[in-house]
């Protein structure tokens, strides 16, 4: 999970997990963990994971270069992501990209 948190901070240190703080200003990514899914388990014991997550884009900006550089840093990695949805909210004016990723450690790495 490390890895995904520096990537992400290299970007933009507007970088937030669950939620942005009130008034944060665009553009900044908010990332979270929704689920684990398929472990391996050694001398009955679960020793590595893959876990599932989002990471959400926001910006003003139809063409955000965040977005792009998140897409590059990610294909550069061993991270496995696909885009899920981009949305226009109408209540704050915000485009909002939707990334859902796969990440494969150690259970010693996650939660921190």
């Amino acid at each position: 999970m490390d890895e995904l948190v520096q990537l992400l901070t290299a970007i933009t240190q507007n970088t937030y997990h669950y939620a942005a703080p009130p008034n944060t200003q665009p553009p900044y990514i908010v990332w979270q963990e929704f689920s684990q899914s398929d472990t391996m388990d050694a001398d009955g014991e679960q020793d590595q994971y893959a876990v599932s997550g989002t990471i959400d884009i926001f910006s003003l900006m139809e063409k955000e270069p965040i977005v792009k550089q998140v897409r590059e840093s990610l294909n550069d990695s061993e991270i496995a992501f696909s885009l899920k949805s981009v949305q226009y909210e109408q209540d704050t004016g915000l485009i909002h990209w939707e990334y859902e990723f796969d990440l494969v450690g150690g259970l010693d790495e996650w939660p921190k």
